[in-house]
This record gives structure tokens, sequence and C-alpha cells, in this order.
């Protein structure tokens, strides 16, 4: 049922593994949108869903010490490290670096677990979140809130096309065919920033700025968010129609927290419908210029999501200012393409999302079937391996051997002609 990996590289093993997500846990990207990863803890003993009649005899077990208890989880041991310290998928959904002094024991099953129910998901999440949050379920999605029902009905709405126009967009334009996910995705829903403010805290570990309006936690595979209809609604109102949501949500203060609520749940598709594996060395330059690439919204559209493709003007505007004032250092683009450090300085983090964005949108419109094969290719990078930087700029010119100088002049070029 486990995959052992040969952990023979530096500083691998689950040790160097949990600090490397530690240090990951702190580095939120805030912008007009923000992403963040990896959380630990859990206040519940049993980890599965034995009391929601989840059947798991086939699947992993593992007794672990979690902050001075015992838990025991259930559902699949991912990777076996040399160090002997594993990455457990948990039934919900969570992942756990586990290090091999707290495993107290280990089962090892012959199956892979069945996924939760939406009813079973839904029970799951209730437990770990405040008093009064309710659930609303769509065909995919498990919404957990404790904001206006309409609103919580509008996000799964809003998610559900995004997933029909994500999948679309890949089936017909892309030919890359997605299966449907194999559990109900979460997304949880605050009354207001104050409250949400709170569950990040705790969540990740972090004070949340106001420009932090949601975040996909890659380790839970969760996206969280608080109801902004609470700061752009009318004062002490609250919205009760799809029509006044619509009416907030298409005012220009709301158009940049709305591209990071779909920024968000693009994150969340990309990693539970086959594009990408969680903990895996998909660089940051294609998980983000991707989700850029899905962040223009369609608010209204019942059938689809027709802004897929569209120029992003937001980030397209920073782009080209960082042309016309010369800011882009002679080696950016080999610095984007090798190594995710260049998306961590807060005073560069706008321009390279938007010089990611950029490269996303030049290859998905001239290079289609090249980039498309390279996407496939990360998709099936295992977890917890790194690459070094020759290693990332040797698999890039496996799809792109025309040389990093030609593409990016053509690139560049190309850009400069997009209205």
């Amino acid at each position: 049922m486990t995959r052992s990996v040969d952990r023979q590289r530096p500083g691998t093993g689950l040790k160097s593994a949990v600090r490397r997500c530690a240090n990951d846990a702190g580095r939120v990207i805030v912008m007009s949108l923000t992403r963040t990863c990896f959380c630990f803890g859990t206040s519940v003993v049993v980890l599965a869903a034995l009391s929601l009649g989840w059947r798991a005899t086939l699947a992993d077990e593992v007794m672990i010490r979690h902050e001075d208890r015992e838990l025991k989880l259930i559902g699949e041991i991912l990777v076996t490290a040399q160090d002997n310290g594993i990455l457990f998928l948990d039934v919900a959904g969570k992942l756990w670096l586990v290090e091999p002094d707290a495993i107290l024991s280990r089962v090892d099953g012959d199956s892979r677990p069945q996924s939760l129910s939406k009813k079973e998901m839904a029970e799951r999440v209730l437990g770990t979140l405040p008093s009064g949050f309710r659930t609303e379920t769509t065909d995919h999605f498990v919404i957990a809130y404790n904001t206006e029902r309409v609103y919580a009905k509008y996000i799964g709405g809003l998610y559900e096309r995004l997933l029909r126009g994500f999948s679309n967009h890949w089936k017909t334009k892309r030919k890359w065919k997605f299966d449907e996910p194999s559990e109900p995705l979460v997304t949880i829903i605050f009354r207001n920033f104050a409250e949400y403010a709170e569950f990040v805290k705790r969540d990740i570990g972090i004070e949340p700025p106001r420009s932090m309006v949601a975040y996909y936690n890659i380790m839970t595979n969760q996206v969280v968010m608080y109801d902004l209809t609470s700061e752009l609604g009318p004062a002490g109102q609250a919205v009760n129609s799809d029509r006044q949501i619509l009416e907030i949500l298409s005012s220009p203060n709301a158009q940049a927290m709305i591209m990071t609520i779909v920024h968000e749940g693009t994150h969340q598709l990309m990693c539970n419908l086959g594009m990408q594996r969680r903990l895996a060395a998909t660089p940051l330059w294609v998980s983000e210029g991707l989700a850029m690439y899905f962040e223009p919204p369609d608010l209204s559209s019942n059938a689809g999501w027709r802004a897929i493709g569209q120029v992003n003007y937001l980030r397209l505007a920073t782009f080209r200012q960082n042309l016309a004032k010369g800011q882009r250092a002679a080696d950016y683009f080999a610095e984007m393409l090798t190594t995710d450090q260049v998306f961590q300085d807060p005073e560069q983090l706008l321009d390279r999302y938007a010089e990611a964005w950029a490269f996303n949108y030049f290859l998905l419109n001239k290079h289609a079937a090249r980039y498309v094969d390279y996407l496939k290719f990360l998709s099936e990078k295992e977890p917890l391996i790194e690459d070094s930087a020759e290693t990332r700029l040797a698999e890039f010119q496996r799809f792109f051997p025309m040389g990093l100088d030609k593409l990016e002049t053509e690139f560049l070029a190309y850009m400069r002609t997009v209205q």
C-alpha cells in the first residue's frame, strides 16, 4: 500500500521535510491575492470518521504522538522516508508529516481507503470549527459557514462553475481530461474578517493582513475565506439574494478580492483533479501563473466560466509597467524558471507574479502543446522530493529546447502586442 522513496539527496528525510514545511508555513503571499500552506494539529483523538460509519478495514493505520496525545490516523501512507518518517493522507484529505520518533505503531493496509461522503465530510469539518457553523453541499463541494446561507450557496455555485469551466477548458482546448474530484472539496466561510483572522492564526500561525481575503491550505486541502459582503455591503444590512451579492461583488472595490477567491479555488482544483500533487516540486511560476490565468472572474454566467484565458489586465498592467521602467534584471527570466526564492521577496512579489502570469499566458497561447506536455510531466512528480535549479532548468528545456534567450525574446515581443 505504501511507496518507499529513496531520499539520498542532501537535506532529505522527514525531519528536514518538516523543517522546510515549517519555513514555508510562514511564507504567505500577500498582494491583491494570497496563497499559503501547511498546518499541523488537531484536537480530536481518533482521526478518520469511525463514528461516521466509515469503512477502513483495509486502509493504513498509524498511531502517533501529537501534542502530548496519542492520535490514530486512518488513511494512506503516501511516502516512507529513509529515516522511517512518513507522509500520511487521512480520509478527510489532510496531509500529515510525521517524524519517525512520533510514530507509536503502524499497520499497512492493502488498498486505498474509501473517501468520505459529503455528509461524512460535513460532519468531520464541523467538528473542527467553533459552534454556530452549518454546511451547504453542492455536487462537489462542502461549504462550512457561519454567515448568511445565501452567501454560502453563492460561493458553492461559483466554485461549481469554476470546476466545470476549468475541466472543460483543459479537455476541449488542451486535450487533457481530468477525472472528477475523488472526495468532496471543502471551503470554510467566516462571517467577518475578525473571526476569519482568529482562525488563520490557529490554522497557519500568522496574523493575516487585510489584503489576505482567502487562502488554500495545501496540508488540510481546504479553502478558507470570509464573507466579503460583511464589509462591502450596506452597513448593518444582511444580504438575502444572489442579486444583492452580485451587485456588491461586481463593484470595482471588490475586483481584486473576488479574483483572490477564484485564485485560491483554482489551487484547490489543480491539487485535486490530477494537475499537481500536493507537496511535489511544482515550480511556483507554474502553479501561481496558472491560478492567475483563471483569475478573471465571471460572476454572472450560469453555464460555465467564460473568462478563462482572457487577459488578466491587473497583471498585464504591472508587467507592462516593469518593462517600461526597465526593471527586469538580466537574469530575471532564468531565475523565475529555476528557483522559488524569487517569489519570497515582498518587495518584488507583485512584479514576480505578473511575470509568472504573463509567461503562462504566452505559453498557453503560443506553445500550448509543449506546455501541456510539460505540465503533464510535472503532474507525475512525487511529493517531498526537491529539485535543484539545474534539474528544473534541464526539465524545462526538455520541452522547450529552443534556448532561453530565444524564448525570452519571443515572450517579451508577444506580450508587447497583447491588448
